[in-house]
This record gives structure tokens, C-alpha cells and sequence, in this order.
């Protein structure tokens, strides 16, 4: 991993995934991209013409005091190698601008709400860069202060994209010496054998193409997907969740509108997101 890309709008939830960032960067020796991203819709219609080049020059050069400061604060005392960037744009394209010009390993960003995280970042914009980009995007929630993460559950459908995905997953999960375990939910219409033999076969794969000494394999069998889900995380301690945005049905089964409401423990769970397809 060699360049994280942190959006930032100068708020305490910003402010905490950059924690994140920093740290990982720090273990993987990549480099911080700072953006902030900010558009003249903000400024009130009562503002004469003529007054908006002035207002937009005021607001870039206070945007630049507080990228400095977050800077001295949070990035320099770790000597990491980090660009500070503005961009005038509404903050989803400027991420996808930033990411024309640029090649960015991964996107780490805030999300806010207490509805649970898959409620909070599907609502944000967060849920669109994630739907957006290729880039993986780490969703920290408000209510996650930073800690080293020790546990990693990635809820996999077997799909031939985890394996690639997975390999990423374990680079972030080595430094930290975390626990690594790939989760699959079966609602029990196959056969016990039908089931072993597609874990099995799964494994070896994993094993393989995202070698990893910290790596459990787990098969759950449960009628009610999002009922073993939260079982599963709350019994297991979880610290990390990751899932693909390829998954489309299993997203829309575990995390559908009415059960997003029942989320909140998640809200505590940062959320790593893979887009394929």
C-alpha cells in the first residue's frame, strides 16, 4: 500500500478516521493524501455577484489554515509523507477527480449517524464513492475512537472476487497482527455436503492466493441472515467489518431498510468496502 486518500470536512468524525489512516500509514509506509473538498453552492443567493470571487478566496485560505493545522496535529509528529489538496467540487467528485490524476490504494472516511453503519454510510456520501469507485473505501464510524484493529470477519459469498480482495484485507491485517476470519452464512437449502465441499474448496483457494498464518474459516447456518450476522458480531467481538459491493443480494438481504434500524451495535464497527463488477 503505498498512498491513502482521507476526505476531510474539518469535523470530529473526519478527524477520527484520519486517526485511522495515520496509523495504517504509519505501519505500511504509504503516504496521506489530505483532501478537502469544497463547492460555492454553500454561499447565500443574497451575495452579490461580484462579493463571490472574494468569498471563495476567503474560504480557500481558511480551508488552507485548518489542513496545516490538522497536519501539525495529527500527520507530522508520525513522519509520514503526506500532499494536502482542495478541491472546488461537491465532495464525490472530488474524490473521483482526485482519483483520475492520481493512483490511491485506498479511501479512509467518516460516517455519521447513530442508525447503524450500513444505514449511515448507504445514506451518505460515503455510500456513493463506495458504489463509485474501485478504490476501497474504509467507513470509520463517529462512535469508533481509533485502536488497533485484532479482528477482522470479511462475510463472504464465495465469489472468485474475494481473493483478491482478501489478499488487500490481509495486508492491513499482518501489521497489526490481527485476526483474520472468513465468514460464510448459509440459509441451509443445500446439503451439509454441498456446503462442506464449497467451503473446502474455498479454503484451499484462499490459502493459496492470500496466505495468511491468522486466518479462521467459519460456516454458520441460519434461515435469518442478518439474525446470525448479529449474533456473530456481537459473539465474536468483531472490530472490522468487510464486505464487496458485488455482493449486491447479500447486501440487500443483511443490511435491507427495516433491519438497518436494529444496527446500531455497528455503528461502533469501522466498515471496509470492496467494489467489484
Amino acid at each position: 500500500m503505498e498512498t491513502i486518500l482521507v476526505p476531510t470536512d474539518f469535523s470530529r468524525n473526519a478527524e477520527n478516521a484520519l486517526k485511522y489512516a495515520v496509523d495504517l500509514a504509519k505501519k505500511e509506509g504509504a503516504k496521506i493524501i489530505l483532501m478537502h473538498a469544497c463547492h460555492n453552492n454553500y454561499i447565500n443567493s443574497d451575495v452579490p455577484y461580484f462579493e463571490i470571487g472574494d468569498v471563495l478566496v476567503k474560504t480557500r485560505k481558511d480551508s488552507k489554515k485548518m489542513l496545516k493545522a490538522i497536519v501539525q496535529e495529527f500527520i507530522e509528529p508520525e513522519n509520514i509523507p503526506y500532499e494536502t489538496m482542495i478541491v472546488e467540487e461537491f465532495p464525490v467528485e472530488a474524490i473521483s477527480l482526485v482519483l483520475a490524476e492520481t493512483e490511491v490504494d485506498l479511501i479512509v472516511m467518516g460516517t455519521k449517524g447513530s442508525s447503524g453503519i450500513m444505514g449511515t454510510v448507504f445514506g451518505s456520501n460515503t455510500a456513493t464513492v463506495i458504489e463509485r469507485v474501485k478504490v476501497p473505501v474504509m467507513a470509520i464510524p463517529e462512535s469508533a475512537p481509533f485502536h488497533p484493529i485484532k479482528k477482522i470477519t470479511y462475510a463472504t459469498s464465495y465469489f472468485k472476487s474475494d481473493f483478491e480482495a482478501l489478499a488487500r484485507v490481509v495486508e492491513i491485517a499482518e501489521p497489526y497482527d490481527a485476526q483474520l476470519n472468513l465468514l460464510h452464512i448459509t440459509d441451509g437449502k443445500n446439503s451439509s455436503e454441498s456446503e462442506r465441499v464449497l467451503m473446502e474448496t474455498f479454503i484451499a483457494e484462499a490459502k493459496v492466493r492470500a496466505p495468511y498464518e491468522k486466518m479462521n474459516f467459519e460456516l454458520v447456518t441460519d434461515e435469518n441472515t442478518e439474525h446470525a450476522l448479529q449474533k456473530y458480531m456481537d459473539d465474536a467481538s468483531v472490530e472490522m467489518l468487510v464486505m464487496s459491493t458485488h455482493h449486491r443480494d447479500f447486501f440487500d438481504k443483511i443490511f435491507g431498510k427495516s433491519y438497518t434500524q436494529q444496527m446500531a451495535y455497528h455503528t461502533k464497527i469501522p466498515l471496509l468496502a470492496f467494489h467489484h463488477g
